[in-house]
C-alpha cells in the first residue's frame, strides 16, 4: 500500500471479496491489521455460485471469519445459476460484487490474486496466443478493483495464516482437471518449478515487462493522436491527419484506435482493430469501414474520421411555389430557416443569396444534393459529384450543403460554391429571387 498510495488510499471504504480460501482470508486479515493505521472501513463479500453441493457451508465459514474480525459480511448468490464454465462463474461473481460496491458506495473492491495467480495468467494467455495487453497479466488496479497481494507467493500467504492459527476452505474446483487453468496450477507450473525454481518469478517478470511496454505504447499512441488531431466537427467525431497518423506504424496505430474506441465506450475486437489499421493505410477517399460497437472509420481526402455510425436522416425538401415566403428545412444535421423575396440587385449580406429564376422553374426545391444532380456553369453542365471532387469537398460536408433546384431537378445554386449560369437564349424571363438563410 505504501508503494502504491493510490491502490487503497487512507480513509477508504473497502469491500473485500472473501471466498473463504487462503488467499482471500489472508487478504481480509492483512487489511484488518492495517485498517486502524490507514483509517480503512472494511466490509466483506462472499458469493455462493451454487454449483457445488454443500457450498452454503462456505458462506457460513466466511461470515464467521469476517465477524470474528469485526467486519460485516454480505452473502450473495445468482438469481439464475450461471453455466458451469469458469468465465461464466467469474462474470456472475463480479457483476454481483461490482453492484455491491455501488450500493455500499465503497471506494475499492479488494480481491486476493497473488504472484502465483499472475504467473498462471501470463502462462495461460501465452499458450492461447496474446498480445502485450494479455501478456501483462492482471493489473494491481483497474478502476475500483485492487489486488494488494500480487507481490506475495501463495505459500507465504498460507504460512501467514498458519502462524495466526486461522483455517481456510480448500475449494475442490481449484484442482478440477477439467479446467485448463487448474491443470496449469496443479501440474504444469509445479513441474516447471521442479526443473527451475525461478519459473514463477520469471513469468511474473515477463508480465511486468509486457506491462511496461504496453504503457509505453499507450503513451506513444496518445502522443500520435494529439499530433494528428485536426479537430472535432461535432461530439463523438474525431478528425485526424492521415499522413501524420500513418507514421505511427501498425502497432501504435492499433493502440491508438483502441484508445479512441474506449473513450467512446467501445471495446474493439482484434478483427475490428485490424480492419481499422488496414483502412488507414490503404482505404480510399470516400470509403468507410465499420469497426464494431457502432463505431466506424472513414476517409475524406487527407483526413481520417472516427466516430459513431451516422443514423440515416430523412432528406427534407422545402418547396418554393411563390415569389415571397418563408419555411424551415433540415439538411443533413443542419436545421435552417429560409426566407425569400424578389429583389432588383444582388444580395448584400453573406447569409443572403440572389438567384436568377424564371416562371418555368417553379416550384423550386430547397434541399440537400442528390446523386445525379447537375449544375450549368460557364464551362458547361457538370455533375455535382464531380464538381465536389474537384473542389475537394469532404463527403461529410457535402451532406450538409443546401442546394436550390428547379422543378426538373436542375441545380441553380450550391451554398458557398456556385450559382448556375442562366440560359438567356431560351426566351424565358428571368428575375432575381433573394434567399436568406438562418440556422435555427
Amino acid at each position: 500500500m505504501c508503494a502504491q498510495p493510490d491502490l487503497i488510499p487512507r480513509g477508504s471504504k473497502v469491500i473485500v471479496a472473501l471466498s473463504g480460501g487462503p488467499d482471500s482470508t489472508a487478504l481480509l486479515h492483512l487489511l484488518s491489521e492495517l485498517a486502524p493505521g490507514f483509517d480503512l472501513r472494511l466490509e466483506a463479500a462472499h458469493f455462493d455460485h451454487r454449483v457445488r453441493a454443500g457450498s452454503e457451508a462456505d458462506g457460513v465459514l466466511a461470515n464467521e471469519r469476517a465477524t470474528g474480525l469485526g467486519v460485516h459480511c454480505h452473502i450473495g448468490a445468482p438469481v439464475i445459476p450461471p453455466r458451469v464454465k469458469q468465465a461464466s462463474l467469474r462474470d456472475a461473481r463480479y457483476r454481483w460484487l461490482e453492484g455491491l460496491v455501488r450500493d455500499r458506495k465503497a471506494d475499492r473492491l479488494a480481491v486476493g490474486h497473488h504472484a502465483d495467480d499472475q504467473a498462471e495468467t501470463v502462462l495461460f494467455r501465452l499458450m492461447r496466443g496474446t498480445d502485450l495487453r494479455g501478456l501483462a497479466g492482471v493489473p494491481a488496479r483497474r478502476g475500483q478493483i485492487v489486488r494488494p497481494l500480487l507481490p506475495f507467493r501463495r505459500r507465504a500467504l498460507s504460512d501467514y495464516l498458519e502462524g495466526l492459527g486461522v483455517s481456510w476452505i480448500d475449494d475442490p474446483s481449484n484442482a478440477d482437471r477439467r479446467w485448463a487453468r487448474a491443470r496449469l496450477r496443479t501440474e504444469v507450473i509445479p513441474e516447471m518449478e521442479r526443473l527451475d525454481p525461478g519459473t514463477v518469478q520469471r513469468l511474473v517478470s515477463l508480465g511486468q515487462a509486457a506491462a511496461r511496454a504496453r504503457d509505453l505504447n499507450e503513451r506513444a499512441a496518445a502522443w500520435l493522436l494529439m499530433e494528428s488531431a485536426v479537430g472535432r466537427t461535432r461530439p463523438g467525431r474525431l478528425e485526424l491527419c492521415r499522413a501524420s497518423l500513418a507514421r505511427g506504424g501498425p502497432e501504435i496505430l492499433a493502440v491508438a484506435l483502441r484508445r479512441v474506441a474506449r473513450a467512446g465506450g467501445v471495446a474493439l475486437t482484434a478483427g475490428g482493430t485490424r480492419a481499422g489499421v488496414e483502412f488507414i493505410s490503404e482505404g480510399r477517399s470516400g470509403g468507410r469501414v465499420t469497426l464494431g460497437g457502432g463505431l466506424e472509420i472513414s476517409r475524406e481526402y487527407d483526413r481520417v474520421i472516427i466516430g459513431r455510425e451516422a443514423e440515416p436522416l430523412r432528406p427534407d425538401v422545402l418547396l418554393v411555389h411563390e415569389r415571397t415566403g418563408a419555411g424551415r428545412v433540415r439538411i443533413g444535421e443542419r436545421a435552417l430557416e429560409v426566407r425569400w423575396r424578389p429583389v432588383s440587385g444582388g444580395a448584400a449580406l453573406p447569409e443572403r443569396i440572389a438567384v436568377a429564376v424564371s416562371p418555368g422553374h417553379y416550384p423550386l426545391m430547397f434541399r440537400g444534393w442528390r446523386d445525379g444532380d447537375r449544375i450549368r456553369l460557364a464551362g458547361g453542365t457538370r455533375k455535382l459529384k464531380k464538381f465536389f471532387g474537384d473542389r475537394r469537398i469532404p463527403v461529410s460536408e457535402r451532406a450538409r450543403l443546401p442546394v436550390l433546384a428547379d422543378r426538373m431537378g436542375n441545380v441553380l445554386w450550391i451554398e458557398g460554391l456556385a450559382t448556375a449560369e442562366t440560359d438567356r437564349g431560351s426566351g424565358e424571363h428571368y428575375s432575381l429571387l433573394e434567399f436568406e438563410l438562418r440556422h435555427e
